[in-house]
């Protein structure tokens, strides 16, 4: 466990914090397995999905889409891995939020990097992803791994 996320969760719940990050991880888990239905699961249903594309020159563009745009899983023979490294995890009360660095790679190879911020919620008694905003980059990413 690294020190960030040991102290994150030392300032909050310890079992709170670990079922925040496992909330994330699963919806990951369920986009790395192109299966909608596993990140749908994780997700309120009133949620937004913002993403930041970084050119190559350092411009940016911003989209900003309904969450349901994020769970959509495509389909395809490749495959895919999402993983965030090294996240850090704050809750506060009903409210959470788990972000990092993180990878996207396409049989075996990081297509893109970038950060990671997922809002959660606690909503009947469950962790919940409301918001997730991402910054997609190509420069930067080597040696991150897949």
């Amino acid at each position: 466990m690294s020190f960030l996320l040991f102290l994150a969760l030392a300032a909050s719940s310890p079992d709170d914090g670990k079922k925040v990050l496992a909330t994330v991880e699963a919806a990951l888990a369920g986009v790395s397995a192109r299966d909608e239905a596993a990140v749908r699961a994780h997700l309120r249903p009133t949620g937004t999905a913002t993403v930041i594309m970084v050119a190559t020159d350092g411009t940016t563009k911003v989209r900003n889409a309904a969450l349901d745009a994020y769970a959509a899983a495509t389909p395809g023979p490749e495959k895919y891995e999402e993983r965030m490294i090294d996240p850090m995890v704050r809750v506060d009360g009903e409210m959470a939020m788990v972000r990092g660095r993180y990878t996207f790679a396409i049989d075996g190879k990081v297509r893109h990097c970038g950060h990671q911020h997922f809002d959660l919620v606690r909503d009947a008694g469950s962790w919940k992803i409301q918001n997730i905003t991402w910054t997609v980059e190509t420069v930067g990413c080597e040696g991150m791994g897949a």
